[in-house]
């Protein structure tokens, strides 16, 4: 689950001049204020993009099911078309997650500038540095590319059921469907490896985002 850093260890400058060296209670009240909005909006922010991950790969766990690579799976060239439509959505969904990540920053700015409390400027800069630093970004930018290329993988398969419908025979032996022609089964293993390839990547890479 991602969580936004605490902020207690974070430095804050005084709001104003005291007479002591102590904090007064108003000054602690203020602190503690200012580190629970920044604490809350960190932790919305990056409870919407965990939703919205989760909600990807529940579609990338679908579009991993063996029979979606297998053509005698598809009943006519119509539920080729649907499969065209869940993959759209799942690009959706993708470049929504990926437009979470890339705007937290100015998304952090906006929770506090909506905040009941007035924080100090300084502290937000202060504290969306360290909230950006908690991400593992060569992690998530990786991720983000293989989505788009397993989503390319997919549709040319699509492609190829579409344009060659009606080639191939009830699996055989080895559990892989039969073809007119070696060129077609050729084709097909080909697109098939890419898809598990990036597949497998895709698991290891969310398999990081959670050490």
């Amino acid at each position: 689950m991602l969580k936004a850093p605490g902020v207690t260890a974070m430095g804050h400058s005084s709001p104003g001049p005291s007479p002591s060296t102590t904090p007064t209670e108003a000054e602690k009240r203020l602190v503690d204020a200012e580190k629970g909005a920044l604490q809350n909006a960190g932790n919305k922010l990056c409870g919407e993009i965990q939703v919205e991950e989760n909600d990807l790969y529940h579609r990338l766990s679908f579009l991993e099911k063996p029979a979606r690579l297998d053509p005698n799976s598809y009943s006519s060239p119509d539920e080729i078309g649907q499969w065209r439509s869940l993959l759209q959505q799942f690009k959706e969904k993708a470049d929504k997650v990926d437009g979470l990540y890339k705007g937290i920053g100015k998304n952090l700015d906006v929770e506090m500038k909506n905040s009941k409390v007035n924080v100090d400027p300084v502290i937000v800069s202060r504290f969306k540095t360290i909230l950006l630093g908690a991400f593992p970004w060569d992690t998530i930018n990786r991720k983000s590319a293989l989505l788009t290329q397993y989503r390319e993988e997919h549709e040319k398969l699509l492609d190829f059921y579409q344009k060659n419908w009606g080639s191939w025979q009830p699996a055989g032996k080895d559990g892989k469907p039969l073809f007119q022609s070696a060129a077609l089964t050729s084709t097909y293993n080909k697109l098939r490896e890419e898809i598990v390839s990036t597949g497998h990547d895709l698991e290891e890479q969310y398999i990081a985002m959670t050490k």
